[in-house]
C-alpha cells in the first residue's frame, strides 16, 4: 500500500473520516518519515500546528513495521498525547487500514505503575506494621479483593476502582531494585512481565520519554542483560514533542541520593527477615537485631550528614563534605552479604544479591556526588529540598556523548517531530548529521490571529506592582473577549497573587479558574464548557492542551518565559558556553524562551476555523533588542496595540 492511497482525497483516511481534508504538508512529512525509516537515518521534522503530524509519522511507521517485520517505538513527553495516540489515533488508523494491514500496538508503562503480587502478599503476611492508618489497611483489602475476584486484567494503578493513597501504593507497586525477575514465584502471573510479553507481539510500542530513557539508562549499564530491559528491542523510534528530550534525558542521566532512598534500601533488608518475609528463617532471623542496629547507624549518620549539607544550593569545588555514611553503609553491606549460603534456597540468595546490589549502588552514588567524581566541568552538583525530602544531585552539563552513543548511533532510524526545534538544541543533544524538514502551519494566522502588545506595558518584576498591572490588563482584555482566556504565568507566586486580585470578575459573571485547585481533567472540562471563563495556569499548560473553537479565543502571556537563571543546571550550562566563548544568553537562555513562547502561542489556533488573540504583557518584547528574535519566530499574526481590533476580530 502506498502512502498516497492513504492520505489522498477519497483514500483510506478520508473514507474512515468524512471531514478529512488532504494536506500537502502532511503528505510531504509522511514521505520524509518513510524515507528515514527505509534509509536508516535521522530525520528532524519541524511541523507547524495543524499539519497533522501524528498521522504523518504513524502511517509510515506502521507500514514500515509490517513490511520489515520490525518494531517501532513512538515516544511522547506528555501523558495526554500518549493516551490520544494509543486510545484515539491508533484505533482510527487500524480501522482505516483494514484487516489486510492489521497491526498490533501496545501502551508501555513503567514498572511502578503495576501492582507487584509478591510485595502485596508480603505486606499482607508480615509487613502490616508499615500500614500506619486504617485507610491503608482498607485500601490493601480492596486491592487484594480485586486480584482474587480477577477484576484486574492489566494490573496497573489506573485499572483499580479507586486511587490508592501515596503512602500505600509504593508498598505494593513494582520496584526494579527489588524485583527477583525469573527467580520470583509470581513471574508467570506478574502483571508487569505480562505487559512486557505483550510488547514482543507488537508492531508499535507507545511510550513516554521518561520510560524510553529508563530503558536507555538500563541498557548503558556495563552488566546489562536483556531481561533487565524496559522495552523490547526495536529498530526505530519516533520522538514526538522532541523539544523535551534534553530535559528528560538530563533527569535520567543524573545521580540523586535522598534520605528516603536510604530508608527504603535499609528497610528492604530488615523487613525481609521478619516472620513471613522473603528471608524469614530461624537461622537468618537470629541476625535481625544486629542488622537493625547497623541500619539505624546508617540512617542516623545519613540524617546528620543531610543536616550538615543544609539549605538548597549549588555545590562547588570548595564545598568539601566527608561521606560519613560510607563506613557504616559498607559495614551494613558486609553484614547483609553474610546472610548468603547456609540453608538458603536459590530464591533467597538471589534476593540477597539484589539487596547488596541496591545498597552498593546507593553507596557509590553518594560518594560520586559528595566527592564530585564526575568532574566540575562535566557535572553540576547541588542540594535540593522538597520537604521533608533532602537530596544531593549530580546532573550532566552536556548530553552530547551519552545521547550520541546510546540513542543516535545505536538505533537504526530516529525521527524527531515537534512544532518547535532549534539547531542549537539539536547540537546540545548530540545530533550531528540529520535530514531537516521544516513545514509551516496550514492555518491563516494573518487573518485569524492577532498579537496584542499593550502601549503602556511594564517591564516585569517580582513585585506586587507588576501583579497589579497584570490583573488590570487581564480585566481589560477579557472584558473584550468575554472570557474565553488562558492566562499563562511563569511562577505560582504570581499566579496566586493575580488570582486573588481578579476576584471581582466573579461578580461580573466571569468563571475564574486556577491550575491546581482541582484535577486537571476537571479544570479543563469547566474551561471548555463554562461561560465567560478565565483560566490562570503555569508550567504544563504552556503546551499539551487542545481547546478548538470559541472556548479558547485568547492567550495572555504574563512574562516572557525565560528559565530561572539560578537553577544549578542552567547556571552550569551557561558557564560551559562562556568557557567556549559563546554568549549564554543568546546561545541558551533566549532560544529556550523563544521555544516556550511558541508553545504557548500554539494553544490559540487549533483548527482552520479558529480565531483569536495572543496578548504579551511583558514590555521587553517591544523594547529590548532581542524582542525581534521572538517576533521573527512566532506565527505571522498581525500586531496590534488597540483593543478594538480584538473586538472586531472576535465579533
Amino acid at each position: 500500500m502506498k502512502l498516497e492511497d492513504i492520505f489522498a482525497e477519497g483514500g483510506r483516511i478520508a473514507r474512515t473520516h468524512p471531514t478529512y481534508e488532504p494536506r500537502r504538508g502532511q503528505v510531504t512529512m509522511a514521505r520524509a518519515v518513510d524515507d528515514a525509516l527505509c534509509s536508516s537515518h535521522i530525520l528532524v521534522a519541524q511541523a507547524g500546528t495543524g499539519l497533522g503530524k501524528t498521522f504523518a509519522y504513524l502511517v509510515p511507521a506502521v507500514l514500515f513495521a509490517l513490511r520489515e517485520n520490525k518494531r517501532v517505538v513512538v515516544s511522547t513527553r506528555t501523558i495526554g498525547l500518549q493516551e490520544q495516540i494509543y486510545k484515539k489515533d491508533i484505533p482510527f488508523l487500524q480501522a482505516a487500514l483494514g484487516p489486510e494491514h492489521s497491526f498490533v500496538a501496545v501502551l508501555a508503562k513503567g514498572r511502578s505503575n503495576f501492582l507487584c503480587r509478591r510485595k502485596m502478599d508480603n505486606l499482607r503476611s508480615f509487613d502490616r506494621g508499615l500500614l500506619t492508618e486504617k485507610r491503608q489497611v482498607d485500601e490493601l483489602r480492596e486491592i487484594q479483593r480485586a486480584v482474587l475476584d480477577k477484576k484486574l486484567k492489566v494490573g496497573d494503578r489506573e485499572e483499580l476502582s479507586f486511587q490508592p493513597s501515596a503512602e500505600l501504593w509504593p508498598l505494593v507497586a513494582g520496584d526494579g531494585d527489588a524485583c527477583l525477575r525469573r527467580m520470583c514465584p509470581y513471574v508467570d502471573i506478574c502483571y508487569y512481565y505480562t505487559s512486557r510479553r505483550a510488547q514482543a507481539k507488537a508492531n508499535v510500542i507507545v511510550v513516554n520519554h521518561a520510560l524510553f530513557f529508563a530503558d536507555i539508562a538500563v541498557r548503558k549499564e556495563p552488566n546489562f542483560s536483556p531481561e533487565q530491559a524496559v522495552l523490547e528491542d526495536y529498530a526505530a523510534v519516533v520522538f514526538d514533542e522532541a523539544h523535551h528530550l534534553e530535559d528528560v534525558a538530563t533527569d535520567f542521566f543524573s545521580v540523586r541520593v535522598s534520605l528516603p532512598r536510604m530508608r527504603l534500601a535499609t528497610s528492604a533488608v530488615t523487613s525481609s527477615l521478619k516472620p513471613g518475609g522473603m528471608l524469614s528463617s530461624p537461622l537468618l532471623s537470629a541476625r535481625i537485631a544486629a542488622l537493625e542496629s547497623a541500619a539505624m547507624r546508617v540512617l542516623s549518620d545519613a540524617a546528620h550528614l543531610f543536616a550538615i549539607l543544609g539549605t538548597p544550593r549549588r555545590l562547588y569545588a570548595h564545598d568539601i563534605f566527608e561521606n560519613t555514611v560510607q563506613k557504616p553503609l559498607e559495614d551494613f553491606i558486609a553484614a547483609v552479604a553474610e546472610l548468603r549460603g547456609g540453608d538458603n534456597n536459590e530464591e533467597q540468595d538471589a534476593y540477597i544479591a539484589l539487596l547488596i546490589e541496591r545498597l552498593t549502588r546507593l553507596n557509590l552514588d553518594l560518594t560520586f556526588v559528595l566527592s564530585r567524581q564526575g568532574g566540575e566541568d562535566k557535572f553540576a552538583y547541588w542540594i535540593e529540598s522538597n520537604q521533608p525530602d533532602i537530596a544531593v544531585v549530580a546532573a550532566p552539563v552536556s548530553l552530547q556523548e551519552d545521547l550520541r552513543e546510546h540513542v543516535f548511533s545505536r538505533i537504526q532510524s530516529v525521527i524527531m517531530a515537534s512544532a518547535t526545534l532549534s539547531s542549537r538544541l539539536l547540537r546540545r543533544i548530540g545530533v550531528e548529521k540529520c535530514h531537516m524538514l521544516k513545514l509551516d502551519s496550514p492555518f491563516d494566522y494573518a487573518n485569524h490571529a492577532l498579537l496584542y502588545l499593550p502601549h503602556n506595558a511594564m517591564e516585569p518584576s517580582e513585585s506586587m506592582l507588576y501583579d497589579e498591572y497584570v490583573a488590570s490588563k487581564v480585566r481589560e482584555i477579557v472584558a473584550v473577549t468575554k472570557g474565553r482566556a488562558l492566562v499563562l504565568f511563569t511562577s505560582f507566586r504570581s499566579m496566586n497573587n493575580v488570582y486573588a486580585l481578579l476576584d471581582d470578575l466573579k461578580a461580573k459573571g466571569f468563571t475564574l479558574l486556577k491550575q491546581g485547585e482541582e484535577a486537571r481533567g476537571t479544570t479543563m472540562h469547566k474551561f471548555k464548557t463554562g461561560r465567560m471563563t478565565v483560566l490562570l495556569a503555569v508550567a504544563s499548560y504552556w503546551e499539551g492542551i487542545d481547546v478548538p473553537g470559541e472556548a479558547l479565543s485568547c492567550v495572555i502571556v504574563v512574562k516572557l518565559p525565560f528559565a530561572v537563571p539560578t537553577e544549578p543546571i542552567v547556571q552550569a550550562r551557561c558557564e560551559a558556553l562562556e568557557r567556549q566563548g559563546e554568549s549564554p544568553f543568546y546561545a541558551y537562555s533566549l532560544p529556550q524562551a523563544v521555544l516556550r513562547l511558541k508553545q504557548g502561542f500554539g494553544r490559540l489556533i487549533r483548527t482552520t476555523a479558529d480565531k483569536g488573540v495572543v496578548a504579551v504583557l511583558d514590555d521587553r518584547l517591544q523594547k529590548k533588542s532581542y524582542g525581534k528574535v521572538f517576533l521573527k519566530e512566532l506565527p505571522p499574526a498581525r500586531i496590534t496595540h488597540d483593543l478594538e481590533d480584538i473586538r472586531r476580530l472576535l465579533t
